[in-house]
């Protein structure tokens, strides 16, 4: 058997193969030193990295490794039995080089590393053997333990180690062992920065989940980025040497590879602020940014404190997390304690000037006074998603005034949130910096709404006004003791709103809140210091009162709305004696509160509701449907007068107006004539009603008390206008009864009635405002003085015929022991009796003649056509002195007739005497001639023909003559 000095080169190959086959390698630097040639280290390389298992453990080839590439004397010659040459003694030289050629070596450099990567044949072989090592076996931990005892002999394979076998032995096996699907040397080799940061951070979670987000940063992403950073480095100083530099123009090389990568992770924290803003939080917390890199103790980072790259990428981390605060749109207190710690952390991480001073964890609000003069001209770009990062972005750079800008953004939302009204960063910047007048003014209204909604007990009023006041402007005026400061752009939440303005919400949303004694106090008490002008303050309270008034569901003044509307009135009441608006809603409280003891439903059974009266185009018609809702209710005509007064009082018209009605063109009437009209109406409408439920007593006794009036001076001074009470008088006297009467109903009381229906009518033709109202009303009276005259016909001969039956019984008396009249006496009785007749009818005679030999035609179609005629000028009634003569006596006679007795009425006792003065004294003779003196005294004026009463006055002088 040939000895191990006598094999060929090509023998010591096979023998080199056929022991790495076999896992025995030690021998192989012996082998190398039997070598003919020159003896080279990277066949050996080869051989070890084509044929040994990858499943050897490393420490059995580690020492001949380093053996081979130092290269070692080789062992002494009484050891060359221990090697075996047997499989290889017996070919011959020129077989054994045949077996050579057609052996298939592995290169040393892995096919995936560039040509131009320096490293030396034992750095090619480790690379490419753990490589082999993780896609044949698997056993990634080998790899390191391969790698450990050469990492510091090649930067290229320490760069390598750090940034690819250490984040993947970290990710698989300490981090995030529990994965099913394990990373790869050929697959994390293979990333880009953004693919990198994404993949290593995908396991990523929060620490109450099991996550250590700043443990992956600093020992995945930094020594990735750590790797990835070298060699773009190296890549560009290569293309400096070659001279192909210039394409990057006046850039710093450096810089742009330094901060490419690094980019990556600060968009990774903004989406994931968007995505899993607590995860964002953490992050910026236990990691300090590029510079906070776990290596595994392999090498320590370059830390270049002074440079611009290490500042630059400071600064860029720094916007990141700024960027983080306005991305997120949740409006959680999880979020805003989150983003006071980013802030913190960022202002602390960068010492920028003043970060000790910041404002969000303070409890007291203090005036700030800040530089925004960068801020001012902000575009609504500059909060996108994909603005946030840019270094141009000046509410995201880390600057001084960015970080006092954030600060006071993030004490407002605080402010707010304590208020109730929570709101994202980024929405309190878009109302900041971005919002117009109507946008603040309406997201102020919104706090206010939820003050109001959510209106919580024991709350401090004045600590709530002073937070308000703060928000406008950051305590800006009070700083710069100015109560009217000039609003600077964009300093303070609500800067747009006017300081009047806001106070005015403030004390509507006080009176919500039932603080009235604080809003006195505030406001009121002292109105030459108050914050609001005495305008303001009257115009917010009674908007305020209005405003609970018209929420109410209940008119009584003692419980809910109406309550808090009246406790309001009384608490300012007394600041504002002259207030014509609150005297208005005093009235109107006191109207509604009245009405509220009556049953009331309106169209489609809606129940009726304070707010319906304000509605309402006619807020007094609301009374009739009280009325006809209520049976009885029109017996409380004094309670319903005070309730259309109080409504007059408070602004609403006593009629409807009417743009079409001329008498709605002239000047508005005067507060007197408006309550007479009310009064008129109600009384009206308490009529219909009585005469709707047959109560004509009643009916009769409002007209002659509350309609007809004292005098007629007095009854054309406020009878202009009043198309009411006339009809009113009318409907009454028109009136008749829709229940059946009995058969055997007194004649007298048909009488009665009649001569009421008579006077009501002959008080229609006193109040009728116009000529052309006559023929309706002379119709029903000529009716009812047709029927008076049968009446008293049937009176007349039910009489007689009384008389001539009691004489029939007088003289036809045989009773036994009767005494009757001597026949002297029964001559006087008959003749009283004829005289009696011969009176009365001499007396209708003459007063039918005398009423109806001065007119030339009827006198019902004299009144017709001297309606038509005069309609067009003065009625005659109203302007002459006869017409005020009759008019007088007519009201005289309505007047007396009110006094006398109803007892009294159809008597025919009289005092006896000549020229009728014992004659029957009737109401129904004064009714009639009122009536006929009225009519015939206006219609003689017309006519030229001297009063009938100045004939009659003249024929009873004649006949006393």
């Amino acid at each position: 058997m040939k000895a191990l000095a006598e094999l060929s080169d090509a023998h010591l190959i096979l023998l080199a193969v056929q022991l790495c086959i076999n896992g025995d390698v030690s021998a192989l630097p012996r082998l190398l030193s039997q070598f003919h040639g020159t003896p080279s280290a990277d066949i050996f390389f080869r051989i070890i990295l084509t044929f040994l298992p990858e499943s050897t453990e490393p420490s059995r080839y580690i020492s001949v490794l380093e053996s081979l590439a130092n290269g070692s004397a080789p062992q002494p010659a009484e050891e060359d039995h221990d090697i075996d040459i047997a499989s290889v003694g017996e070919l011959s030289t020129s077989a054994a080089r045949k077996e050579v050629q057609r052996l298939h070596l592995l290169p040393l450099r892995y096919p995936g590393h560039a040509e131009d990567e320096p490293g030396s044949p034992l750095v090619q072989f480790l690379i490419h053997r753990a490589h082999r090592i993780d896609s044949e076996s698997g056993l990634q931990l080998f790899i390191i333990e391969l790698l450990q005892p050469f990492i510091h002999i090649s930067e290229y394979l320490q760069t390598w180690a750090i940034s690819t076998a250490l984040p993947l032995l970290r990710f698989n096996y300490e981090y995030h062992c529990e994965n099913d699907v394990a990373l790869t040397l050929e697959i994390i080799q293979s990333l880009d920065s953004g693919s990198a940061v994404n993949i290593l951070l995908s396991k990523t979670d929060r620490r109450d989940r099991g996550g250590n987000v700043g443990r992956d940063l600093s020992g995945l992403v930094g020594p990735w980025m750590y790797g990835h950073a070298k060699s773009k480095r190296r890549k560009l100083n290569q293309l400096e040497h070659s001279g192909s530099i210039s394409i990057f123009d006046n850039r710093n090389p450096s810089s742009g590879s330094r901060t490419s990568g690094w980019q990556d992770v600060n968009e990774w924290l903004l989406s994931t602020s968007i995505r899993d803003f607590p995860l964002a939080i953490e992050a910026v917390e236990q990691w300090s940014g590029p510079e906070d890199i776990d290596l595994g103790g392999y090498d320590k980072p370059e830390r270049l404190v002074l440079s611009n790259d290490e500042t630059q990428l400071a600064l860029n981390y720094g916007q990141a997390a700024l960027a983080a605060i306005y991305a997120t749109t949740e409006a959680t207190p999880e979020t805003l304690d989150g983003s006071c710690r980013i802030l913190s952390r960022i202002a602390s991480l960068l010492e920028i000037p003043g970060h000790s001073a910041l404002r969000i964890f303070e409890n007291e609000l203090e005036p700030l006074n800040l530089d925004l003069t960068a801020l001012s001209d902000i575009s609504r770009g500059a909060i996108l998603h994909n603005s946030l990062l840019e270094p141009s972005n000046p509410l995201t750079f880390p600057t001084t005034h960015s970080i006092s800008f954030t600060d006071a953004i993030l004490v407002s939302v605080r402010t707010l949130s304590s208020l109730g009204h929570a709101i994202s960063c980024r929405s309190a910047v878009d109302i900041c910096l971005l919002a117009s007048d109507e946008m603040q003014l309406s997201e102020l209204r919104s706090v206010f709404e939820t003050l109001r909604r959510d209106r919580r007990p024991g709350c401090d009023w004045r600590k709530i006004r002073v937070q308000l006041l703060w928000l406008r402007d950051w305590g800006y005026s009070d700083q710069s003791k100015e109560h009217e400061a000039k609003p600077r752009p964009g300093h303070g939440l609500f800067w747009r709103v006017p300081l009047v303005l806001l106070e005015g919400d403030i004390l509507k949303a006080m009176l919500n809140a039932r603080e009235y004694a604080l809003a006195v106090e505030l406001y009121a008490k002292t109105l030459t210091s108050s914050p609001l002008p005495p305008a303001q303050i009257e115009t917010a309270v009674t908007e305020s009162i209005f405003a609970s008034y018209d929420n109410a569901t209940n008119g009584n003044k003692t419980r809910g709305g109406i309550k808090r509307a009246s406790e309001m009135l009384e608490s300012f009441g007394p600041y504002f004696p002259h207030s014509k608006s609150f005297r208005q809603i005093k009235a109107l409280i006191s109207a509604t509160h009245s009405l509220s003891f009556y049953s009331l439903t309106l169209q489609h059974g809606v129940p009726f509701q304070p707010v319906s009266i304000r509605v309402h185009h006619d807020a007094l018609s609301l009374i009739g449907k009280v009325l006809e809702q209520n049976p009885k209710a029109y017996t409380e005509l004094d309670n319903l007068i005070a309730i259309g007064r109080h409504l007059v009082t408070a602004g609403f018209p006593a009629r409807p107006r009417d743009d079409d009605d001329p008498m709605h063109t002239n000047a508005p009437p005067s507060r007197e004539e408006e309550l007479l009209a009310s009064d008129h109406r109600i009384i009206s409408l308490s009529i219909s009603a009585a005469l709707e439920s047959n109560d004509f007593d009643t009916a009769y006794s409002y007209v002659l008390t509350r309609l007809a009036p004292p005098s007629i001076s007095s009854n054309a001074a406020i009878a202009k206008g009043d198309d009411v009470s006339w009809r009113a008088a009318y409907n009454a006297g028109r009136h008749r009864s829709n229940i059946a009467e009995p058969t055997n109903k007194p004649l007298q009381s048909q009488i009665l009635r009649l001569s009421q229906r008579m006077e009501l009518l002959s008080l229609a033709l006193i109040l009728a405002p116009s000529p052309e109202n006559l023929p309706e009303i002379l119709a029903v009276w000529r009716r009812c003085d047709e029927e008076m005259t049968s009446l008293r016909a049937r009176e007349s001969a039910e009489a007689e015929n009384w008389d001539a039956r009691g004489d029939n019984m007088t003289s036809s008396s045989n009773l036994p022991g009767g005494f009757g009249p001597s026949d002297a006496e029964l001559d006087a009785l008959e003749t009283e009796r004829a005289k009696r007749s011969r009176t009365g009818h001499a007396k209708r005679t003459s007063r039918l003649a005398g009423g109806y030999e001065e007119a030339p035609m009827g006198l019902f179609e004299v009144a017709r056509g001297a309606a038509q005629a005069i309609s067009k000028t003065a009625f005659p009634l109203r302007g002459s002195e006869s017409v005020v003569t009759a008019a007088s006596s007519a009201g005289r006679a309505s007047t007396d007739s009110r006094r006398i007795s109803m007892d009294t009425i159809g008597t025919e006792e009289g005092s006896g005497g000549e020229g009728g003065a014992g004659g029957r004294v009737r109401k129904r003779d004064v009714v009639s001639s009122m009536v006929t003196g009225r009519l015939a005294s206006g219609l003689g004026w017309v006519l030229g023909a001297q009063p009938v009463n100045n004939n009659n006055a003249n024929a009873n002088a004649n006949v006393d003559g």
